[in-house]
């Protein structure tokens, strides 16, 4: 078994010191609590939910607030925070959700390290929610989110979402241009049209009253020279009668002029009045048209106040379910804490245990190369020896051998004197 550890030690030594470095930045999360999901319509059925949001309206949207007497809710900072959560399907087992830690790495990548802990089963259903905030880095081009594992679950690039979020913007921001620009060219065109109906109908009018005008002008006209022709016709029998008929044609001349000129009066007070109309038929229509996008604002509030007026019932209702299992809660969290406080230690004892195997393999594998180091140094020392004894035994046979030689001389030098 220690060897196996000393093994994986060695290796896990290896793969280290083979990596790339890797610039770790510890950052300080915060929990928001006392929110709770308002839909459970995207929540994923088999694991967590990996959620940033962006603002406060997509908040508002997705979170509801469990208010009572007694406890405090703290708002989200978007200006200076990233708003993240996790969330997990309805369920009746005891769930725990948490942020294990958050860090910066190479200071592009603000990686949320997450955990999920399951425990008995409740009478009841729970909809598992964690919501934290995490202080922005202007630096920071991606948010990953990892299990506890550290194995990346989702990755969000915030340059991207953001050049996405500029172009939508811009988007509706021409959009509504061309909205308002349309709304005013029909504007402008209803506003065209009634004047020219209205100048027409006023035209017509004139028209009518010059014609009517010129007619009972020229009916003036036409009685006038009867009634000329007929006095003078009775000039001589009937002076005063024709004294009479001249003072009856005037009368009736400055009748039918006066009536002619009514009449002229009335067709144009007609034509004013029909081009009034033509204008006020304008104005209510842009009134009507007004009112119908009043009552279309009204109806999107009175839909917002009925959708804020049940979720406040939804959040009433949940309310009175979390009162009754806050106890139970609380001492599942606290026994949750624990589990996880011990897992850590546990995690931690085992990588000092690994670093200290780590640290004997390399005292060893260091003992080791000196014994073979010293062992090399012996066996040349040995062999240098060795080489200067057979040198040494060389000479000697070497020294011998010319001994001999001169020994073997010298007798035959004096049996060569004896024979002589």
């Amino acid at each position: 078994m220690k060897k196996l550890l000393l093994i994986a030690g060695i290796t896990f030594s290896l793969n280290a010191f083979a990596q790339p470095e890797v610039i770790i930045k510890r950052v300080e999360f915060k929990e928001l609590q006392n929110y709770f999901l308002k839909s459970q319509d995207f929540v994923n059925k088999k694991d967590l939910t990996y959620i940033w949001v962006e603002d406060q309206a997509q908040f508002d949207e997705l979170f509801g607030m469990a208010k009572t007497m007694n406890n405090t809710i703290i708002n989200p900072d978007f200006e200076n925070n990233y708003i993240v959560a996790l969330a997990a399907p309805e369920t009746r087992m005891e769930t725990y959700l948490a942020i294990k830690r958050t860090e910066i790495e190479n200071e592009k990548d603000l990686k949320i390290h997450c955990i999920k802990m399951e425990g008995s089963k409740n009478d009841y259903f729970t909809k598992p929610v964690f919501v934290a905030s995490i202080p922005k880095d202007k630096f920071v081009k991606n948010l990953v989110f990892c299990d506890e594992l550290g194995k990346e679950q989702k990755r969000i690039n915030l340059v991207k979402v953001e050049k996405e979020k500029q172009k939508i913007a811009e988007k509706l921001t021409k959009e509504q241009q061309e909205a308002a620009e349309k709304a005013a060219r029909e504007e402008k065109l209803a506003a065209e049209k009634a004047e020219k109906e209205a100048r027409i109908a006023a035209e017509k009018a004139e028209k009518e009253a010059r014609i009517a005008e010129a007619k009972a002008a020229k009916e003036a006209k036409l009685a006038a020279e009867r009634e000329a022709a007929e006095k003078a016709a009775k000039e001589e029998e009937e002076r005063l009668a024709k004294e009479a008929a001249r003072k009856k044609a005037e009368r009736k001349a400055q009748k039918a002029e006066f009536e002619a000129a009514e009449k002229a009066r009335i067709a144009k007070e007609k034509a004013e009045e029909e081009r009034y109309a033509a204008e006020e038929a304008a104005r209510k229509k842009a009134k009507e048209e007004e009112e119908i996008r009043k009552a279309a604002r009204q109806k999107a509030i009175d839909a917002q106040v009925e959708a804020e007026v049940k979720a406040e019932m939804e959040k009433k209702r949940q309310e009175k379910a979390r009162l009754q299992k806050e106890k139970e809660e609380r001492e599942a969290a606290i026994k949750a804490e624990e589990e996880r406080e011990y897992k850590l230690q546990l995690a931690r004892e085992e990588r000092e245990e690994k670093l200290r195997l780590a640290r004997e393999e390399r005292e060893a594998k260091k003992e080791k190369e000196r014994i073979a180091r010293e062992e090399a140094e012996h066996k040349a020392q040995e062999e240098a020896e060795e080489q200067e004894r057979e040198e040494r035994e060389i000479e000697k046979a070497k020294a011998k051998k010319l001994r001999e030689e001169k020994r073997q001389q010298r007798r035959e030098e004096r049996e060569r004197e004896e024979e002589e």
